[in-house]
């Protein structure tokens, strides 16, 4: 099972926790900005930090595809119950999204109704104060070395394995990772139906009886410590202006009386 797994790049990485932070900051920077223009009532949704930490569990849980036996029987291939994204938002058309944006109809040599704007609007000054904490270069590396594993020998064995085991149990599969829409298993539909529970349930089977996940996992760690030995200036670097940013986000978030 992928599920508490770690790999040496994740101290490279944003947190689930500070990740969440972030975007309670921005969002409530944003509604403080557009309450100065008479937009008392202004933003998306809010996630919970629960529900965006067992989406971050979700994406290490599924990195090689399903791998949690229980939640397979539960849910198929679809997404636990409290992991879904919130829904899409943007700003109201018109006025709204005029002074979100700083772009449209109203705004006069950057003003609104005579008040100044900020450059790029509500979102620019908010991005501009609380730049997300993100590690770019660390990202990269972590996608090559993904990759290069994908393809290494011991991996390309224990796919074959998961083949073999899945035809065995009468599903004709390709590799853990194939697009599941095009074998009509797709996880945007409402609910996981017995058909779509049982073909998983042999996924996850199958992975365990071929060691998929943990030799996909044991490639990947070397893979990625080589990574970090061989980028560990620029890698330091990055990672120091990440954590700055985190702490300043974590600052604001603080004091606006989360905990």
């Amino acid at each position: 099972m992928a599920k508490g797994l770690t790999l040496p790049l994740d101290e490279y990485a944003t947190s689930s926790v500070d990740a969440y932070a972030w975007k309670v900051a921005v969002q409530d920077q944003w509604r403080s900005c557009m309450a100065r223009y008479g937009f008392s009532d202004f933003g998306p949704p809010q996630i919970s930090e629960q529900s965006a930490v067992m989406q971050a569990d979700s994406a290490m849980g599924r990195r090689y595809g399903v791998s949690d036996l229980d939640l397979a029987k539960k849910f198929g291939y679809h997404l636990p119950t409290g992991t879904q994204e919130s829904p899409y938002w943007e700003p109201a058309a018109g006025a709204e999204s005029t002074v979100f944006t700083g772009v449209g109809a109203g705004v006069d040599d950057g003003t609104y109704e005579g008040k100044a704007l900020p450059e790029g609007g509500c979102r620019g000054e908010a991005q501009r104060m609380f730049p997300m904490p993100r590690t770019p270069e660390a990202e990269r590396a972590g996608i090559t070395v993904f990759e290069e594993t994908r393809k290494s020998p011991e991996v390309v064995k224990a796919v074959a394995q998961w083949v073999s085991c899945m035809k065995q149990k009468g599903y004709v599969r390709s590799h853990p990772l194939e697009d599941l829409g095009k074998l009509g298993l797709s996880p945007s539909s409402p609910s996981a139906g017995s058909e779509e529970i049982a073909h998983a349930v042999a996924d996850v089977e199958c992975k365990a009886d071929s060691e998929l996940v943990g030799i996909w996992n044991a490639k990947e760690k070397a893979g990625q410590q080589k990574a970090i030995k061989e980028n560990a200036s620029s890698l330091a670097k990055e990672k120091s202006v990440k954590d700055r940013n985190s702490a300043k986000v974590r600052q604001a978030y603080e004091a606006a009386g989360n905990q």
